[in-house]
């Protein structure tokens, strides 16, 4: 697809490694990005969680963390970020480099850009076993990161509510790892699980900037000449079911020592961004409490205060909505009933006006990440994830021509499954 400002290419530079180019001079910085596409396995997970964390010290190339850090300020001071991501039932693990683009830099067109993709390539393609007090330091760090995650109730309630409601599923798994399991990682186990991913695993490359992807291409196929070819790649599988699958409607409370209770709805919609009425999908997450100007906004929490706070999110790889709330533990019961209220609503019609209004919000926060690298890095990926095609620009010209009749029959395939409360027992 493409536009005055922006052009998207995807590319396949060898079996197992894929690429997707936005060329584009809207944004002052690039980014590039490589992920290990993996299953959500609870066999690997934790090891996979850690590989990023450690491959970033060392490498061939570059051994040693003062030698990494050195390569980046010689590059005009690039930051390369570690991720791990839960997208569905995969596991996405690489690094993600945000760097001053070609334009603004005063060295020779494409110098900078490949000194980056030789750093990201060299880390991923040549590690260096690490020592064992470096390996205990990331494990430790990576132990302390999966216990904040209980910091934010707000994210912590949902991904609570998701453990329950999928509970036989790999999605219930954490993404980051297990302490228990992290604990028990040794250098040699690490590096034979690298090994074993390396084989086995497809790579995702994404860059947004202003270079051409024929030289982006010729680039990383270079920085990649290594790397073997990967005959049968292993991709995960993804699980959507279109109903819950309890017969009721499964209920939940837990309780801290928090000031406010967080009321979590997680709901089934069997609609994932491989089917024809995801884009409608879209719109009735707007319109029931994506946007500022939703139901769940408006209603419950505008005119009835019943809540602090009320939004929508989904996972567009997984079929599954949750509705997150902060209440005042007394207002769970009018709370949790007006909430579903809203839904059945919705489920009766919704209305051309709430229609154009979540059209409006939708495609303007699409559109906003040509403004954003790493925004449009995280779209690309997850797409790229799952063997989706679709551009940005795709995506958002099915949702223009999206009717009202085709978000309300989107909102009746909502079906609530797990309702979960962290009730507060005060801070």
């Amino acid at each position: 697809m493409e536009t005055d400002m922006h052009k998207t290419t995807r590319l396949s530079l060898k079996n197992g490694v894929g690429l997707t180019c936005v060329t584009t001079n809207q944004p002052k910085t690039s980014c590039l990005s490589a992920m290990l596409v993996l299953p959500l396995s609870d066999a690997s997970r934790s090891s996979s969680a850690l590989l990023p964390y450690v491959l970033r010290s060392s490498c061939r190339d570059y051994p040693g963390q003062q030698a990494v850090a050195a390569q980046l300020d010689r590059l005009y001071g690039a930051l390369l970020q570690p991720v791990v991501r839960k997208r569905g039932e995969a596991q996405l693990i690489g690094f993600a480099a945000d760097v001053i683009d070609e334009r603004f830099a005063l060295s020779d067109a494409g110098a900078l850009f490949k000194g980056t993709a030789q750093l990201l390539c060299a880390l991923l393609l040549h590690p260096q076993m690490p020592p064992r007090d470096v390996l205990a330091r990331e494990i430790k760090q990576r132990c302390a990161a999966v216990a904040a995650l209980s910091d934010d109730k707000r994210a912590w309630a949902v991904r609570r509510m998701y453990q329950y409601m999928c509970a036989d599923e790999a999605y219930s798994a954490v993404e980051l790892g297990d302490p228990e399991a992290l604990r028990a990682i040794t250098p040699e186990q690490l590096m034979e699980h690298y090994g074993r991913v390396m084989q086995t695993a497809p790579m995702e490359l994404f860059y947004c900037g202003s270079l051409p992807p024929e030289a982006v291409a010729e680039q990383l196929q270079a920085a990649l000449c290594e790397r073997p070819e990967i005959e049968q790649p292993v991709r995960p599988t993804f699980f959507a079911p279109r109903r819950p699958v309890r017969d009721t409607l499964a209920a939940v409370t837990e309780e801290e020592k928090v000031a406010q209770g967080k009321l979590t709805i997680g709901l089934r919609t069997g609609i994932t961004a491989f089917d024809a009425d995801y884009p409608a999908m879209v719109l009735f997450n707007a319109c029931f409490g994506g946007s500022t100007a939703s139901r769940l906004f408006r209603t419950v929490r505008e005119q009835m205060s019943l809540c602090y706070y009320a939004s929508t999110q989904t996972d567009k790889l997984k079929g599954v909505m949750a509705v997150a709330s902060g209440i005042e533990n007394e207002s769970e019961p009018r709370a949790r009933a007006e909430i579903l209220r809203q839904l059945e609503l919705m489920q009766q019609g919704v209305t051309a006006e709430e229609t154009e209004a979540a059209r409006r919000s939708v495609t303007a926060s699409l559109q906003a990440m040509y403004d954003a690298p790493l925004s449009l890095e995280n779209f690309y990926q997850t797409q790229a994830a799952a063997g989706l095609t679709e551009t940005l620009d795709e995506l958002i010209e099915r949702i223009r021509r999206v009717t009202p009749d085709e978000v309300t029959a989107a909102a009746r395939k909502a079906v609530p499954d797990t309702i979960y409360f962290l009730k507060g027992a005060g801070a």
